[in-house]
């Protein structure tokens, strides 16, 4: 059955029991920025070549831009240094398989400018490659490796629908029971039932903190194997768009919420009637 948000529980934010983010206005360009090649010389940086076809994707204006299927334009900075004054003025930040010794430096910086609104895209296959997940508290171990499939807005979204998405390569899996406490949800599992895929809409993660997408496997928007993007769009490139589309319009509570959340959505419930019954 699908769930859908009463616009009520955005109450919940107020009080303190549940920081559900309210509508977000974007700018018509949304600023992403990620490690340039020098920052991550591992040829896993946006202006990398496996990522060449994902760069091209979000940043034709067929896709975003005014008039393309999301109105809002994607921008890409390539990072030199991620300190505070290179962070300044991003809306999203993307660390794709940045290895440790590089990005541990750097992960302070990441992490105070997302609890200060930033959105963060993380996809960090293993404990080689996850120093901002490991101190965000995320936790993760090796998967099978067999195919995911999940839920809107990711999985089904303004791109069309994606089934079956691959992992190449290293691939992770998150403890489903760390993602819960930390107030995350599930939106995707793999066929052995693995978490593959978590977020944390705006506001959720912290009070004031930006949208939160973690992805199991870097593979499943790169072109390490096919390239998702061309000669046809496959359900991977689906996943990718469907995806940075959530992130741009605003990083909302959107997807059909698991079992895990469920809880979370009868408290808001009750203590939305309790303060219905006050207020009348």
């Amino acid at each position: 059955m699908k769930l859908t948000v009463p616009s009520g529980l955005k109450l919940l934010g107020l009080i303190g029991a549940v920081a559900f983010a309210s509508p977000v206005a974007r700018a018509q360009t949304y600023v992403l920025g990620s490690p340039d090649a020098t920052l991550d010389n591992e040829a896993w940086s946006l202006s990398s070549a496996y990522l060449s076809g994902f760069r091209a994707a979000i940043t034709n204006p067929a896709n975003f831009g005014s008039g393309g299927t999301v109105g809002t334009t994607i921008s890409i900075t390539d990072l030199s240094a991620a300190a505070p004054d290179n962070l300044t003025g991003l809306n999203g930040f993307m660390s794709a398989w940045w290895d440790n010794a590089q990005s541990t430096p750097n992960v302070s910086a990441v992490v105070s400018a997302f609890r200060s609104g930033m959105d963060l895209w993380l996809l960090e296959d293993d404990t080689s490659h996850n120093a901002i997940g490991a101190a965000l508290g995320l936790v993760q171990s090796p998967a099978d490796g067999t195919v995911s499939n999940g839920y809107a807005p990711f999985f089904n979204g303004p791109f069309g629908t994606a089934t079956n998405t691959g992992t190449y390569g290293n691939f992770a899996q998150f403890d489903e029971a760390t993602i819960v406490a930390l107030g995350g949800i599930v939106a995707g599992r793999n066929t052995s039932g693995q978490v593959t895929i978590v977020y944390w809409p705006r506001g959720t993660f912290a009070l004031g903190a930006g949208a939160l997408l973690v992805f199991s496997d870097v593979d499943m928007i790169s072109s390490y194997g096919v390239n998702p993007f061309s000669p046809s769009i496959n359900s991977n490139g689906i996943l990718a768009l469907n995806s940075a589309a959530w992130l741009v319009e605003g990083g909302q509570f959107q997807a059909v919420p698991e079992p895990g959340i469920l809880p979370l959505l009868a408290a808001g419930g009750v203590l939305l009637l309790v303060w219905s019954r006050r207020k009348g």
